[in-house]
Order: C-alpha cells, then structure tokens, then sequence
C-alpha cells in the first residue's frame, strides 16, 4: 500500500510542475531576444510552463480516496505498444541515413498498418499522403532543413 503523501497523482503532479518551472526558466532565458512581450520564442515555453505547472499542481493538491489498479497491457495491446516504441527507435536511426522523407514513409506506413489495422494499400496511400503533406509544409513552406540521407544532391 502507497503512502497518501506519495500517491501517483501527487508524484505527477510533482514532476509536471517542475517541467513547468523548467519550461518557464528557458522563457525566462530566451526573453532577451525578443522585440516585444507578446512575441519572439519566449511564448510557447511561457505558456506549456504556464499550464504544465497549473495542471501540475491541481494534479498534485486533488483530494482522491479511490484506489485505481492498472493491469500491465498484454497479448495484442502489449504488441502493438511495443511495435509503436520500435518503429519510432527505428526511425530515429534511419531518418540520419536514408532521410527525413524516406523514413516518414516507411514509419508512418508501419504505425498505420499496427495502430490503425488498416490493409496494406490503404497504408501506403495514408503513408504517402502524410509524408507528402508534412514534406511540403516543412520543407517547402517553412523551408526546414531536415536530413535527406543518401539522397543528397
């Protein structure tokens, strides 16, 4: 039996609101580089900080007296979680070698086929239309440089 003081919901509430602080200290840092208050790459950290310590400690002050069992995942679900953790170590590894569009494509066709239990065909056409679309919004609009492995020109 677990100890009021270190139930799960009060420890992540706890580890929440120090990312918060965490998050609210890189604002903090990054505020000198910005023009004004309201703009410039101090704001998205200000506010997931903001929320991440707000939710933290509501997380972490909630008065709860039920007890919840959580049963480890197994058979098909175990299968598929474990799949996903996979595929992602996995394109992290080939996104470096074959590049960013490659690798999208393949990972994203196998997440589809695991998670959606989609047919083969309908995961490659989901594949290459998420890939297309995530290449053109970052690669062409925004212009990010993102690794293009051995296809390099």
């Amino acid at each position: 039996m677990t100890s009021k003081l270190l139930s799960e919901k009060r420890m992540g509430g706890l580890i929440a609101a120090m990312f918060g602080l965490l998050s609210l200290n890189e604002a903090k840092m990054l505020y000198p580089y910005s023009k004004n208050i309201l703009t410039g790459d101090h704001v998205f950290p200000v506010f997931i900080g903001a929320l991440l310590l707000l939710f933290g400690l509501c997380l972490g002050f909630e008065q709860s007296n039920e007890e919840y069992k959580a049963d480890l995942p197994s058979g098909k679900t175990r299968f598929t979680l474990m799949s996903c953790i996979a595929s992602l170590f996995v394109y992290c590894f080939f996104i470096t070698i074959i590049g960013y569009a490659a690798s999208t494509f393949i990972i994203s066709v196998c997440l589809l086929k695991v998670i959606g239990q989609y047919r083969w065909n309908v995961s490659l056409l989901l594949g290459v239309m998420l890939t297309s679309v995530i290449y053109f919004l970052f690669i062409v609009l925004l212009k990010t440089p993102l690794p293009s492995g051995f296809f390099t020109n």
